[in-house]
């Protein structure tokens, strides 16, 4: 029998080992998704803990420009989370990429974002098995020095991840360490690979996916990519078209910067649900998570102090995936399936 949204979060608040006496700060916009601030609240005093709730007017960026941040409520959000253990965000587009996740995790606060539907939340949540395959990915593009994605339609693509410093994200959609933020759900692992080092093209084909825009390709569509920005989209269809309008709306050089890249290592999740559910309803986390998809974004990357609202996430299908000559996706599949 399927568990209410309150119940999974209490499941979930296990995971990121909430104990009796913590207060959990709970970061929602005013008049939006009111039960998941009850359901993280209710989650919080049944497991001995306490709840704040925040509420700020709007913190989401626009899908499209004209776009001015507007920090006026920042520090008062920072002042108020800094004093609590474990920090939930339930803002509709999520600080996933903002100064506030940055300065909470960095003051070691656990940070969790929230935005999918119930079932969806149920049907992927992670646990202990799911986070040594994320971290044994980790540990792979840790070690690695080149990374090469191709597949059958003409991708080729090279990005330098050598050095120890390499940044990397191990998602594995909980938080039960200080300082560390996740997405729940999530079952990937991506680097940011050096800064203006990928080189190749990358080739589009119907059924990958565009997120946020929440929908498939239907077009082939060919992105050139010279020392880490795409230069050129090409295809005869709509989706070429729309993809150079969006770039160029935003009269941003940074928005073609390609940005984090990965692959996706969870088997429950299904790449129809854009088609099942109403995609509007979801963020996206079950292409993402995908186990054996290449995901490749465009934007933010504060490794690289590139801050722009504009941000893609294209998880593909069928791609090979290989660091130092050695795969970890082939054709789609996770190596060795």
């Amino acid at each position: 029998m399927p568990r209410t949204l309150t119940e999974n979060f209490v499941e979930q608040f296990r995971l990121c080992k909430v104990i009796p006496g913590e207060t959990i700060g709970v970061i929602a916009e005013l008049g939006q998704k009111q039960s998941y601030v009850e359901a993280a609240v209710a989650a919080a005093r049944q497991l001995g803990a306490s709840a704040l709730v925040l509420h700020a007017s709007s913190l989401s960026s626009p899908m499209l420009p004209p776009y001015e941040a507007d920090g006026r409520e920042v520090a008062a959000l920072l002042a108020a989370a800094g004093e609590c253990d474990f920090v939930v965000d339930v803002t509709v587009g999520g600080l996933i990429h903002s100064d506030v996740r940055t300065r909470i995790t960095g003051n070691g606060k656990r940070m969790l974002f929230i935005a999918e539907p119930n079932d969806v939340l149920e049907r992927l949540m992670g646990g202990p098995e799911l986070r040594t395959v994320v971290e044994n990915g980790g540990k792979k593009l840790k070690a690695g020095s080149l990374l090469h994605v191709t597949n059958d339609a003409g991708t080729d693509l090279t990005a330098d991840i050598s050095g120890e410093d390499l940044p990397i994200t191990h998602q594995w959609g909980y938080v039960d360490e200080p300082g560390r933020w996740d997405h729940w759900p999530s079952g990937f692992v991506a680097c940011f690979p050096r800064d203006r080092t990928a080189e190749g093209q990358i080739v589009l084909q119907p059924g990958d996916a565009l997120i946020p825009w929440q929908r498939y390709v239907r077009e082939t569509v060919t992105l050139s990519v010279e020392k880490g920005y795409v230069t050129a989209v090409q295809g005869q269809g709509a989706d070429a078209h729309l993809l150079r309008d969006y770039f160029d709306s935003w009269e941003d050089p940074e928005v073609w910067a390609l940005s984090h890249m990965g692959w996706g290592l969870l088997p429950r999740a299904r790449w129809s649900a854009f088609d099942v559910y109403d995609p509007r309803s979801l963020y996206g986390q079950e292409l993402r998570s995908t186990a054996g998809n290449f995901m490749w974004s465009t934007g933010s990357n504060r490794f690289a102090d590139r801050e722009t609202p504009a941000h893609l996430d294209v998880p593909m299908r069928n791609c090979t995936v290989e660091i130092d000559g050695v795969p970890v996706v082939t054709g789609g599949k996770l190596a060795g399936e």
